[in-house]
C-alpha cells in the first residue's frame, strides 16, 4: 500500500488539546527564506449597464436590470460573502505584517540576520517528542495512517510532531512580543448589516445583539439554542438576543412551526412556544402545536385563526429572504454585532467574540 501523509486529524497545539491556530504563524514558519511573489497590477473586470440589453426574443429586448431583478438576494449574498473574505484576507495580513516585524526587529536585537534565523534557533530549543507521544499521535489518527505498522510511520510521525512543538514555540514568543511592544490591530471588523427586528430576549439597550437565522426542524439549531440562551443568561445586561426564522426547503415541518411561534408571539406567549418546539423538535406536528398553544393557555381559536393566516407565512418568507441577503445557506447562522458563527456553537465561541466586542466599547461596535 502507498504510504499516505501524516497529518493530524485536527491540527492541534498540544496533542489531544484544542485546534491550533495556522495563521500568521503558519506562514512564518513556511515562508521564512523571503520567497515574496511580485504583486501585478489587479486588472479592471468591465461593468456592464442595468439598461444593457442582454438578451432578445424576436423584437423585444431583455435589459440586465430584468435579469438582476431576478436574483436579487443572491447577487447580494454573493456581495456580502466577497466584502467579508476581503475582510478576512486583510486582518490575515495583517497579523501576519505584525508578527513579520516582531520578529525581524527580535532577530535584530539577538544578533541574528533574518527572522528565519530566529526561527531556526527556536526551534533547535524545542523539546523533542518522546515516544510515548509517537504512539498517542499514531493511535489518534488511525483513520489517517491505515494499516501501516507503528514502526514504519515513526520518523514521519516524530517529523510533524517536531514542526507542532517548533510552531507553539514561536507562537509564544510572538504572543510575548505583541504584548511587550503594545500592539493594537485597528483594522474595521467586518460585520454584516443584518436587521435586529423580532422576537428578543434581553435588554433593548445591550451592547452586545446577537441575531440568530435558525429553523425549529433542524436538530442543531435546537443545540445552538440551548448555548446560546446559556450564554445569554450569564450576560444578562450585556446580550440581547434576536430570533429570524429560515426554515430550510426540506424540512416540511419548519414553516409551520414558525408561523405556530409567531402565532404564539401574538398572545404573549412567543419564547415559551420557542423553547417547546426545540424540545420536540423531531415531533413537530399540528397536533403539537395545538397541545402547547393549550398548555400555555392560549386563546385556542384566535391560535388557529392565526395559523391559518398568510400574513404569517409572509413574515416568515421576509426573514428567510433578510438570512439569504447575509449570505445565510443553512442553519443555525449567528450574527453577534454583525459577526458571522455558522453552524451549532458552544457557549464558548460566543463568549470570545463577546469579550472582544465588549472590550472595544461603544465607539469600535
Amino acid at each position: 500500500m502507498a504510504a499516505r501523509p501524516l497529518r493530524p486529524s485536527t491540527p492541534r497545539s498540544r496533542l489531544g488539546e484544542a485546534p491550533m491556530k495556522t495563521s500568521a504563524l503558519f506562514v512564518l514558519l513556511t515562508a521564512v527564506t523571503g520567497f515574496n511573489v511580485a504583486q501585478a497590477a489587479c486588472p479592471k473586470v468591465p461593468e456592464v449597464s442595468q439598461s444593457s440589453v442582454v438578451g432578445r426574443i424576436g423584437k423585444s429586448a431583455i435589459t440586465l436590470k430584468e435579469v438582476d431583478a431576478l436574483i436579487e438576494a443572491r447577487l447580494c449574498s454573493a456581495r456580502m460573502t466577497m466584502a467579508e473574505q476581503q475582510a478576512t484576507l486583510r486582518a490575515e495580513a495583517l497579523s501576519n505584517l505584525i508578527d513579520e516585524r516582531l520578529l525581524e526587529a527580535e532577530a535584530k536585537k539577538r544578533g541574528l540576520a533574518s527572522r528565519g534565523a530566529l526561527i531556526e534557533a527556536l526551534g533547535k530549543t524545542a523539546p523533542k517528542p518522546n515516544e510515548a507521544q509517537a504512539r498517542d499521535f499514531f493511535e489518534k489518527n488511525r483513520q489517517q495512517i491505515g494499516d501501516q505498522p507503528f514502526e514504519a510511520v515513526r520518523d514521519r510521525i516524530v517529523g510533524v510532531l517536531v514542526s507542532q512543538v517548533q510552531t507553539e514555540v514561536v507562537s509564544k514568543l510572538v504572543a510575548t512580543l505583541r504584548a511587550a511592544n503594545g500592539v493594537k490591530v485597528e483594522l474595521p471588523v467586518f460585520r454584516f448589516p443584518v436587521e435586529a427586528i423580532g422576537p428578543s430576549r434581553g435588554p433593548a439597550g445591550a451592547p452586545v445583539t446577537i441575531v440568530v437565522f435558525a429553523d425549529f426542524e433542524c436538530p442543531y439549531c435546537s443545540k445552538g439554542a440551548t448555548a446560546l440562551e446559556q450564554v445569554r443568561q450569564r450576560h444578562p445586561k450585556e446580550v440581547r438576543v434576536v430570533y429570524r426564522d429560515y426554515p430550510l426547503p426540506f424540512h416540511q415541518n419548519a414553516v409551520p412551526a414558525a408561523v405556530a411561534a409567531r402565532c404564539s408571539g401574538e398572545q404573549g406567549k412567543y419564547w415559551e412556544m420557542h423553547d417547546a418546539l426545540y424540545t420536540e423538535s423531531q415531533g413537530l406536528s399540528d397536533a403539537l402545536y395545538t397541545r402547547v398553544a393549550t398548555g400555555l393557555k392560549l386563546n385556542g381559536a384566535r391560535f388557529a385563526k392565526c395559523m391559518n393566516d398568510p400574513k404569517q407565512r409572509a413574515a416568515v418568507q421576509a426573514d428567510m429572504k433578510a438570512g439569504s441577503a447575509a449570505g445565510v445557506d443553512g442553519t443555525p447562522a449567528f450574527f453577534v454585532n454583525g459577526i458571522k458563527l455558522t453552524g451549532a456553537q458552544p457557549p464558548e465561541a460566543f463568549e470570545k467574540v463577546i469579550a472582544e466586542e465588549l472590550s472595544r466599547g461603544p465607539a469600535r461596535r
